[in-house]
Parts: C-alpha cells; sequence; structure tokens
C-alpha cells in the first residue's frame, strides 16, 4: 500500500493509493526495490529532483548547483556540494516503497521523490523535493507514524553518509548548536583567468540530524520532522530562505506552495493520451525530466542567471568523463529547446539568456581563430569560453554549427512570440546580428563552384572527423542565420550586408544528383560510410529546408542503415518525423519505439545515452527528441518565422486513439489542439490583452480572424495556417 501526502487547510494528512490505482496511474512511478548494481545503489538510474538552481540524485553523494563549476578550461565540471540528504533509518523492514510522481493527475500531484518503509510498529514516509517557492532549497520532509498502540516511546537511529568535504571546494564548518550547520567555502579553480578573476562562493545551511535519531513519544501517534537544505552563492541569500522554511508555521506552507506551483507548471501545458497509459507515461516523466533542470515559472526567490541544460541534466556533472561535466552543447538549443519553447516560451528566453550573457566570450573565441561577431563554443560552462577537454580537440576546433544552432533557437523564439522588447532592448537583436556576422566572416567564395563554401568544419555527425568542408547541415543553419538577421533589420536597426545575403542565397549544397540525396558533407561515401547520429535528416526538420517530397524521402532512407545502431538516443525521433511528413505512419511507428523503448530505463523512467545503458544518464537531450516528436511529428506542428502550421496526420502511434495538446503559446494566444484519426480541433483558450496585433488563420477556402474562445475543426492532413495581420517586420 503507498501513502500520498494530502493538504487541505495547511493541514498535512495520509491517503492510501491502492496498488492497482498505482499500476494504472500515467504519474506514478514506484518500486519495492531501489536498483542496484551488486550491493550498491545503481545511481546512473535513479531519480532526481530539481528546480533549475539545485538537483541531486536521489540518495545520492552530491547536490549540484546551476552556474557552479570548478577547473580551468578543459577540466571544468560541476563542483561537488556533499550531500546533505543521504542518510538511511536503521529498523527492521517488512515493507518498502520508493516513488516519484511526475505530474497531475488523479493523484494529488507533488513533483516530490518518496520513500516509505514500515514494520509492525512504525510507518516512515520521507518525501524529497526541490522547492519551487525558493530555489535555495532542498527539503527533506518526514512522518513517522504509530500502527500499534504500544504505549512505549520509539526511537528510529539514523545512519548518517553525509559528508562535509568535497574536493572541488574548500570548506569551512560552523555549526550553531541544535539550530544550523553552515558550509562555506570557494571553488578550488577557476574556469579561466580571463572571464572569472575570483573562485566562486557557495554558502551551504542545513538542519543538523538528531544525534540520537528520530523519536515518537509515549502517547504520540505521529510526528513531523522537516529537514532543510538552503544553498547559494549569496549568505544572505541562502541564510534567508532556509530562515523561512525553518520557522516554525512555514513545513506545511513550504509543501503546499511546491505542490501549487508545480501544478501551475502542468495547467500551463501538457499532452493528455487517449488509449496508451504507457506513452503517455513516457511523455509525463520526459517533461519532468527536463523542466526539474529549468527555472520556476514563478518563484519569490530572486532572479538568477541561468546558465544552460546540460546533456546529463542538472543533477549530474560533478565527475570528468561522466555525463558531459554539466556542460552544455548544441543538445541545449536542438533537441530540448523546442519542446519548452511550444509551452513556457518564457524559459526558452531564459535559456538563450545563457548565451546572451556570456557574449564577451563568443567574442573572443570567434577573435581567437580570426572571424567576426560572436561564435559559441562547444562545450559552454560559468564564463562560456570552450571547455571541452584535450581529449577531444576536433570537437572544439571544428564543430561550429552550434553558433547556427543557437541563431535558429532564437529564429524559433521569435517566431513563436513575436517579442520586439527581447529584439530591441535585451540584446536578442545582438545575438541574431553577431551570430551572422560569424558566418558572414566564416563563408569563403570559391570562384571554380561560383558559390561560397564553409571549409574545414565538423559536423553533427562526429565521427566524420578529423574534419570536412561543406558540412549540408552547417551550411544550412548558417544561411538560416543570415535570412534571420535581415528579417529582424527593421527592428534592430542594423542592416545586413548584401555580402551577406548573397552567402546566405548562394552557399554549396553537396548533393548526388544520381540517387537525388544530399550528402552530409563534400566527399561523402553513400555506400560504406558509417555516421554516428542523425545529420542531414535534421534538414527537414528541425530546419525545414526547402526540398521535394523524394529528396526527403531519399535522405531519410539513405541515412537509416548508416547510423550506428548505439548512437545516442534522439536521433530516432528525428527519423519518426520525417517519414510522419511523408505518409509512411507504419515506418514512422518503429522509428518511434525506437527513439525511446531501449533508452529509458525502468524503474523511475530515466534517460540513457545509448540502447546499451552507456554514456550520459539523466540524459534530457534523449527526451527532448523524443517530445519533439510527439508535438511536431504526431502533433503536425510548424513554427515558421511567419506563420504557425498544424497538419497533424491522424495516424496516432502505439495504441494511442486521441491527442490533446494543452497550451500552445503563440504571439500572446493560447491554443489547445485536439487529434483524433479522423479530425482535428483547435480551441483558442487565452488571448493576450496586451495582445493588439490580431491573429487570422487560413485552411482552405476557410479564412477569418482568430478570437477568444473560437472552436475550429478540420479534417486531419489538411493544414491550418495562423499568423499576425501585420508582419512582425511589414
Amino acid at each position: 500500500m503507498l501513502f500520498f501526502l494530502l493538504i487541505l487547510s495547511s493541514t498535512i494528512i495520509l491517503i492510501q493509493i491502492a496498488p492497482a490505482e498505482q499500476a494504472q496511474s500515467t504519474t506514478i512511478f514506484t518500486t519495492n526495490e531501489l536498483p542496484s548494481t551488486g550491493s550498491s545503489l545503481d545511481y546512473r538510474i535513479l531519480p532526481y529532483i530539481g528546480n533549475g538552481h539545485l538537483a541531486t540524485v536521489a540518495f545520492s553523494e552530491f547536490i549540484y548547483m546551476n552556474g557552479l563549476y570548478n577547473g580551468d578550461n578543459g577540466t571544468s565540471h560541476r563542483a561537488r556540494i556533499p550531500s546533505t540528504l543521504n542518510w538511511q533509518f536503521k529498523i527492521n523492514l517488512s515493507s518498502s516503497a520508493y516513488t516519484l510522481n511526475v505530474s497531475s493527475g488523479k493523484i494529488l500531484f507533488l513533483s516530490v521523490f518518496t520513500e516509505t518503509i514500515e514494520n509492525d510498529e512504525i510507518r516512515i514516509e520521507r518525501h524529497l523535493f526541490a522547492s519551487q517557492e525558493y530555489t535555495e532549497l532542498l527539503i527533506a520532509y518526514v512522518v513517522i507514524t504509530r500502527l500499534k498502540s504500544t504505549g512505549k516511546k520509539i526511537v528510529v537511529p539514523i545512519e548518517v553518509n553525509e559528508q562535509r568535504t568535497s574536493i572541488d571546494i574548500d570548506f569551512k564548518v560552523e555549526t550553531y548548536h541544535d539550530e544550523y550547520v553552515l558550509l562555506s567555502g570557494e571553488t578550488r579553480q577557476v574556469e579561466n583567468v580571463q572571464f572569472q578573476k575570483e573562485p566562486l562562493s557557495v554558502f551551504v545551511y542545513h538542519t543538523p540530524l538528531p544525534v540520537n535519531g528520530l523519536k515518537l513519544g509515549k502517547h504520540e501517534k505521529r510526528r513531523t520532522y522537516l529537514f532543510v537544505t538552503s544553498i547559494d552563492e549569496q549568505k544572505s541569500r541562502a541564510k534567508s530562505s532556509f530562515d523561512y522554511a525553518t520557522h516554525k508555521r512555514q513545513a506545511d506552507k513550504i509543501l503546499l506552495s511546491h505542490v501549487s506551483r508545480w501544478n501551475d507548471i502542468w495547467s500551463d501545458g501538457h499532452v493528455e493520451v487517449s488509449g496508451d497509459d504507457e506513452l503517455q507515461r513516457q511523455i509525463n516523466s520526459a517533461f519532468y525530466y527536463i523542466l526539474s533542470s529549468l527555472p520556476p515559472l514563478s518563484t519569490r526567490s530572486e532572479h538568477k542567471q541561468f546558465y544552460g541544460l546540460s546533456p546529463g541534466s542538472l543533477s549530474r556533472g560533478g565527475f570528468l568523463g561522466e555525463d558531459y561535466g554539466g556542460h552544455s552543447f548544441w543538445d541545449t538549443e536542438t533537441w530540448m529547446f523546442p519542446s519548452v519553447l511550444l509551452f513556457y516560451p518564457t524559459l526558452a528566453k531564459e535559456i538563450l539568456s545563457y548565451r546572451i550573457a556570456l557574449r564577451d566570450s563568443a567574442v573572443d573565441n570567434a577573435l581567437l581563430f580570426g572571424y567576426e561577431g560572436w561564435r559559441f563554443p562547444w562545450e559552454s560552462a560559468r564564463t562560456g569560453v570552450d571547455v571541452t577537454p584535450d581529449c577531444c580537440p576536433e570537437v572544439r576546433l571544428y564543430q561550429m554549427h552550434i553558433t547556427g544552432d543557437i541563431a535558429f533557437a532564437a529564429r524559433q523564439y521569435v517566431a513563436a512570440t513575436g517579442n520586439r522588447d527581447w529584439i530591441s532592448n535585451e540584446l536578442g537583436g545582438d545575438l541574431i546580428y553577431e551570430s551572422a556576422r560569424f558566418w558572414g566572416s566564416r563563408a569563403v567564395y570559391n570562384n571554380n563552384k561560383k558559390q561560397y563554401e564553409i571549409l574545414t568544419v565538423l559536423p553533427p555527425d562526429e565521427d566524420a572527423q578529423p574534419f570536412k568542408n561543406n558540412s549540408v547541415f552547417t551550411n544550412a543553419v548558417a544561411a538560416l542565420s543570415i535570412q534571420l538577421a535581415d528579417s529582424v533589420s527593421c527592428i534592430t536597426n542594423k542592416k545586413t550586408p548584401q555580402s551577406w545575403i548573397d552567402i546566405a542565397s548562394n552557399l554549396h549544397f553537396p548533393f548526388d544528383n544520381s540517387t537525388q540525396t544530399h550528402l552530409e558533407y563534400e566527399g561523402f561515401d553513400l555506400k560504406n560510410t558509417t555516421i554516428k547520429q542523425a545529420d542531414v535528416v535534421l534538414l527537414g526538420f528541425p530546419l525545414m529546408w526547402p526540398m521535394s517530397d523524394q529528396v526527403r524521402r531519399n535522405d531519410l532512407l539513405a541515412y537509416e542503415p548508416l547510423t550506428r545502431d548505439d548512437g545516442p538516443a534522439m536521433t530516432w525521433s528525428m527519423h519518426s518525423i520525417g517519414f510522419i511528413e511523408l505518409g509512411d505512419f507504419n515506418k514512422a511507428e518503429q522509428l518511434f519505439q525506437r527513439s525511446y523503448e531501449t533508452y529509458v530505463k525502468p524503474p523511475f523512467n530515466v534517460w540513457t545515452e545509448a540502447r546499451s545503458g552507456v554514456g550520459a544518464v539523466n540524459f534530457i537531450t534523449g527526451a527532448g527528441g523524443f517530445l519533439q516528436a510527439v508535438l511536431y511529428g504526431y502533433g503536425g506542428i510548424r513554427l515558421k518565422l511567419d506563420q504557425l502550421e498544424f497538419k497533424p496526420r491522424g495516424h496516432l502511434p502505439n495504441q494511442a486513439t486521441k491527442f490533446v495538446i494543452r497550451g500552445i503559446k503563440y504571439q500572446g494566444t493560447i491554443i489547445d489542439l485536439t487529434i483524433d484519426n479522423k479530425m482535428y480541433e483547435i480551441f483558442v483558450r487565452a488571448q493576450s490583452s496586451k495582445n493588439d496585433v490580431p491573429l487570422i488563420y487560413k485552411q482552405g477556402e476557410h479564412r477569418g480572424s482568430l478570437k477568444l474562445m473560437d472552436r475550429l475543426s478540420f479534417p486531419i492532413d489538411t493544414q491550418l495556417i495562423i499568423r499576425r495581420l501585420v508582419p512582425l517586420c511589414p
């Protein structure tokens, strides 16, 4: 039997959830035994809790803070903060359960990891969560309940595994009686002396554990303990949040607020699946793990600079050679950003703010190689210098498509929001212009081909080392970057040079005329080359590069068998989207299932990078690719610079009979999209009062203004176009 907290009028009580209901839930992930390897817990596939500022894997040794890195240049990695939550109850067990509730459902949503253990005398519930109300807080909420009226005092011993030292941080420990412990320190190494003058500070306030264990008096039926950890780079902020949480009347309020704010997140945007509970579980958990590494939509904490999404989430990255050190790659903008943008444009802007904040390093990185504008690093951490380890010089030197990937994310943000203020006053226009400027300085003209080229690059397919000429993907994102700068020049007041426009319209795209197939790069062998991951197929989506259906099909069929079987998780979602576009639904479904089934590990649906389970874990890059297949593949959504398009094909995956995609944000309007096998419907749920530019729609011969509470239905496989009445740049 599983127990959950129910909060009524700030009073916490327990409700029982029957095993049958647990099994049917699409939001609850539970097990009676934690995954292990031999005699040790398998931390690689344990769930994590986080709030964009702090994160930790359940029962692990470390906590990580966004932006806190130690090590210089190629050795930079997330700094390990000793966990204050790593302790166990020492009782003889008769039963145990470990549960993660990831989304709103019939059960009150918690976004809390729960351990429930009991014997004949007592039940202990430990609820762990990273507060949405104050992001400095990690909370352990412990409830002890007497099961037998024995009339005797009960003491629960605790085995403490926590440490007060770190290989990354020089800590000083101060104990203030039984009130709190303060760990204060600085990282041992700065990342780069040019852009980081001083070590980074961190302050950890936490509630001390009772030396003699947790107690239940002779006549007590239940007792609640609250263990608070507050961490920040500013001492005053960490202490203020700690004081708030430990106030004697705040315990219930902290949990109530956390639950309420997470429910607001799910109300703001989510996907409902009818007919396939397992697919619903996959969608819920994928969103949970990505959102747990992003800032809250609403918080009482001061706003902090966001320092990027790593492939291994905020909960990993403290060891060199594992989980990419907590660095940010193209994964952020290409794989995770699109699904975040559709529901949470304010969080999408936070992601882009990371790149803008570290623009000085991008300028320096371009100049270092003799180019202009902003060149973003392949691996980025605190300062924005390239922190790619010395093991991999090729990617550091040549994998420059990331600058185009970031510019493409900016393109999608502008398309979704029409946010002129971001372009004009929040340096979004600088990001767009300076990225284009980089490509303008990077391209060279080939007199023989009468075309421009971008030479000595590494495409997304990292097996193509050491470098190649004219990566077709790189050239496409470069052209789109320049086109974007020209499209918003009326807002930035920065005229796009004609030479850049010439480059964008006349870049060389390697192409095999005999097979009518794009070549990954100049000289690519279509018959005998193995590739690591999706590359050329990304032209069709997300780039939406113009091509015929036949060429699109040829690209998909050519590169699927060339792709390594042990490649990263997100690859097959892009193939699935392509075959959905082309109407090959059986093939699409096979590839859609391949995109997640062998990469997601039970019991908590933790993603791994490779099918074998090796590589990064908590691999939210894979989760992002999977969600794109749901939203942009089966949802049929396309976001273009001047319009939003819907074209669901109606052939839903697996056993699903209906999709409802709630909370699509476009130009100040919130739209719900419902799809079944015959029809699709859009419902205008809300429109911003600040939106003074009406939206219009076109579907075949149907045209009209899109108004609040409109409900429009159309046959599947027909296209609906929504756009502003007045273009962003007339």
